[in-house]
């Protein structure tokens, strides 16, 4: 059975201690202040286990132990796009490109699938990756120019998948990985079953470890010169990433951090926990300055929308009736990314230049396909004529 599987067992059994408490009149998380969430997205039947925002900030995907993938909208409304099917197990794993043209999902079933969207908007399934993995996909990632898969899973191993030239290659961490984060082309960190999290080179060379956590690491996040990780023991430390050493140690979660995510501007940190409160950490000052609480539920998994308005919290929840409900927490933050000038026109030039090579590449694939279409059109073979006359025509056709 796999740490994953394992997780959800056990978390389902102290969402039903949680439920106990409640009953008896027990606080069950007296340092998350109790809120109404925004909206929550539902359409599955059965636990989310993760969410994934994409960098252009117009899509949100959810996966669940539905086996399936939804795709929302980022409006003020969260419309919903799609419903993915596919896996054959939960979906524990989701990552966008930078425009958010794939979709990469990793399951339980040790499959990842890669979906490709049309110009109406619609995913479909480009790819399917079987041999990949030997167990549960934890977490994936999308290289910055959408050419490079990183997956990571209960077999200890972390992937590095090329899209164009159908390769990859593994770097073998020995113990189950729980979650990566990737810079640029040459770096990966990684958060394994253990309270020491790593960073590879992309061609398996370790080259730091960071050392202070008291339990097993299950998330991290990486951003400038910034490395963040979420634990078992209840606590987020942000590290230096040159020196390898503490810059501040966050608590006050009262149970396992699931998930870390660092806002868009790199001021802020996103925590969710098994406490069921997903908080906003001030990385300038380490104050708690939000939080945000379900009555009764486990946080699987953490994201900040890209223009810093909404946080998204993917739950496993039962209403006080002990029936079980489904469905993603969007939380309003107050906040908003300030961008400046040239940040404005860097990525503006920068979206500019994918769409354009997106839409050449959609050209050079259709006139590549009406070439093939005309050069069978010329290869088919042509009746021959043995008879011909005013009353009749026979002809021989090759089968």
């Amino acid at each position: 059975m796999s740490s994953v599987c394992i997780d959800r067992i056990f978390d389902r059994m102290l969402i039903r201690l949680m439920m106990f408490l409640v009953v008896l009149g027990v606080s069950v998380s007296a340092q998350a202040q109790s809120d109404s969430s925004y909206a929550v997205l539902k359409g599955h039947s059965d636990d989310v286990e993760s969410v994934a925002v994409s960098r252009s900030g117009e899509l949100l995907a959810t996966g669940s132990w539905d086996n399936t993938v939804q795709v929302f909208g980022t409006d003020s409304t969260f419309p919903h796009k799609q419903t993915l099917y596919g896996h054959r197990a939960a979906v524990s794993a989701l990552a966008f490109s930078e425009l958010g043209d794939i979709l990469v999902t990793g399951g339980n079933d040790f499959r990842l699938l890669i979906w490709e969207r049309d110009l109406s908007g619609k995913y479909s399934l480009k790819k399917e990756l079987n041999q990949v993995h030997s167990a549960g996909i934890n977490d994936v990632k999308v290289g910055r120019n959408s050419d490079m898969i990183f997956s990571c899973g209960d077999d200890g191993k972390i992937v590095v998948y090329s899209i164009g030239r159908d390769q990859k290659w593994v770097i073998d961490n020995k113990l189950p990985v729980n979650s990566i984060a990737i810079k640029g082309r040459n770096y990966i960190l990684c958060a394994d079953e253990s309270p020491v999290a790593k960073l590879y080179s992309v061609t398996g060379r370790l080259i730091k470890e960071f050392v202070g956590h008291k339990d097993v690491i299950n998330s991290v996040d990486f951003k400038g010169d910034m490395v963040v990780t979420g634990s078992s023991d209840k606590t987020c430390i942000v590290w230096d990433v040159m020196t390898g050493k503490q810059r501040m140690v966050l608590s006050g979660h009262t149970w396992k951090i699931n998930s870390v995510d660092i806002s868009n501007d790199g001021d802020y940190i996103v925590t969710g926990s098994s406490d069921g409160s997903t908080k906003v950490w001030d990385i300038s000052s380490g104050d708690e300055i939000k939080s945000f609480s379900e009555p009764v539920g486990i946080i699987r998994q953490v994201a900040m929308s890209q223009d810093m308005h909404f946080i998204f919290s993917a739950y496993q929840v039962d209403d006080e009736a002990g029936n079980p409900t489904y469905g993603l927490s969007v939380w309003k933050t107050g906040m908003a990314f300030k961008f400046t000038s040239a940040e404005i026109a860097q990525n503006i030039r920068r979206v500019r230049q994918l769409r354009e090579e997106a839409i050449a590449k959609a050209e050079a694939d259709k006139k590549e396909v009406e070439q093939q279409k005309k050069q069978l059109a010329k290869e088919q073979p042509k009746p021959q004529v043995v008879k011909d006359t005013y009353d009749i025509q026979i002809t021989i056709e090759d089968e």
